[in-house]
């Protein structure tokens, strides 16, 4: 499923509007976030999005659908493959609930794990991540792109030291692997391919088309866009440039013409730029 989502947008939303006017523009996948992200509970636990607004979201619209969930929290993405959920999303800024690392094969739908650098993505993919995306700056509410656009230069600055490697390291490398036959065939394939051998997407920030397009630039695959952009006074004409822009990222005088006009955000949005 995750192979489809390449070239493409996923929006981050918290209720069924938000999903089909993604859909309608354009977007490849939904992940559906908690709207009530701060003071859940007495002990402000950050926690998945209920059944209830879930299934909303699902009976709404025909795009895939990505629960999202607290690292470790295996109930939870239990929780969210029983609703119908075609993937799950284990999300950082909102809390660790378990081992940070282990098997994701007992879950029958994908999963996405966020990654900093090349060696936590590979780890994650090894534990059965069918995506990788990067991690969060910040949170949710006030993510960082400089943290985002950092991650995927750090990824691949790890790929490039793997495919630079004379034959004398690599074989050391493949010999401190060994106990783990997974592990080589995942290097392996990540330096033949010169990339992650699963999508890569860039998340955290992403609000403005050229943003997204330089994402790509750099080697993203996809771009998540947070639930901010339906804050923006215009947020379908926002949606559409963050779509476009992804799609023409290597053509400067169409993503001008994109970036001209596409819906300002509101004043009540902070995010770092």
């Amino acid at each position: 499923m995750t192979s489809l989502f390449k070239g493409g947008v996923i929006f981050v939303v918290h209720n069924s509007d938000q999903a089909k006017l993604a859909e309608n523009l354009g977007g490849r996948g939904i992940i559906v976030g908690n709207a009530m992200r701060k003071g859940i509970d007495y002990e402000h636990v950050v926690s998945a999005a209920g059944p209830a607004v879930v299934r909303d979201i699902l009976s709404s619209v025909l795009l895939p659908i990505i629960g999202r969930v607290r690292v470790g929290h295996t109930t939870e993405a239990q929780i969210m493959e029983a609703c119908g959920c075609d993937g799950v999303d284990e999300h950082e800024g909102m809390a660790t609930t378990g081992a940070k690392t282990y098997t994701k094969f007992d879950n029958k739908i994908p999963y996405i794990a966020g990654a900093k650098d090349i060696d936590t993505a590979l780890q994650a993919i090894f534990e059965g991540a069918s995506m990788i995306r990067t991690i969060c700056g910040g949170d949710e509410d006030k993510p960082d792109i400089r943290v985002t656009a950092n991650t995927i230069k750090a990824i691949y600055a790890g790929i490039n030291k793997y495919v630079k490697m004379t034959q004398p390291e690599f074989d050391a490398l493949m010999l401190a692997k060994s106990n783990s036959e997974t592990m080589i065939t995942l290097i392996k394939q990540t330096v033949a391919l010169k990339k992650l051998p699963v999508p890569l997407f860039a998340d955290g920030g992403i609000m403005l088309p050229m943003d997204a397009a330089m994402m790509m630039s750099l080697g993203a695959d996809g771009v998540i866009a947070g639930v901010q952009v339906f804050q923006a006074e215009n947020p379908g004409r926002r949606i559409r440039s963050i779509i476009m822009a992804v799609a023409h990222h290597n053509n400067a005088a169409k993503l001008a013409g994109i970036c001209e006009d596409n819906g300002a955000l509101g004043a009540a949005v902070n995010y770092k730029i």
